[in-house]
């Protein structure tokens, strides 16, 4: 139950239903952040920060965080989707191989959701949002440099603010926050 009286579906259930839901035998990434609606921003963040969450072969940051820091600059300017080029909205998955990934994924997306509730929602609103995407192209723009290990807490940081949007939760959105600047001044 949102602060405003208003229930909030879980990202989980949100996912689930848009893979679920969808017609055809495939289904696209674009068809999947429609579907998820005005949360879509916080999955694609999440999902394109979680591979500078793990150690990897150097320039994976400049791979991962230009597409974050479109997404930042996006979200700084109010648009309620992500604008995604055409060649990755069109990416199609098997919907089937889709939803048996997505149900696999559950039992540790519901350990998140149980940290994760809506909270100080009044930060996860537009204005909330806009003040994110400034301080994500600027953590994606930290992980742009080239040094070893500097993509790593920013990264971090960007997947916690991810999981506040997605959830609605403001604490775990500046939560994010906090990591995220630690991260500026180890850079």
């Amino acid at each position: 139950m949102r602060e405003d009286g208003h229930h909030v579906q879980k990202a989980s259930e949100v996912l689930l239903g848009a893979v679920r839901n969808a017609e055809g035998t495939t289904i696209t990434i674009g068809q999947i952040t429609r579907s998820i609606g005005d949360r879509a921003f916080g999955l694609i963040l999440l999902l394109f920060s979680l591979p500078n969450c793990v150690p990897a072969p150097p320039g994976l940051g400049s791979i991962m965080g230009l597409p974050l820091a479109l997404f930042g600059i996006q979200l700084a300017l109010g648009r309620r989707y992500p604008w995604l080029p055409g060649f990755l909205a069109r990416r199609r998955f098997q919907r089937e191989t889709l939803l048996r990934l997505v149900e696999r994924g559950q039992p540790y997306i519901n350990r998140v959701e149980r940290i994760c509730r809506p909270r100080m929602t009044y930060l996860t609103g537009s204005r909330g949002e806009r003040v994110y995407g400034i301080i994500i192209t600027i953590l994606a723009a930290a992980i742009l440099i080239p040094l070893p290990l500097t993509n790593f807490i920013p990264a971090v940081g960007i997947g916690v603010l991810a999981l506040g949007l997605l959830e609605e939760d403001g604490l775990t959105a500046l939560l994010g926050i906090a990591i995220g600047t630690i991260g500026l001044v180890i850079v």
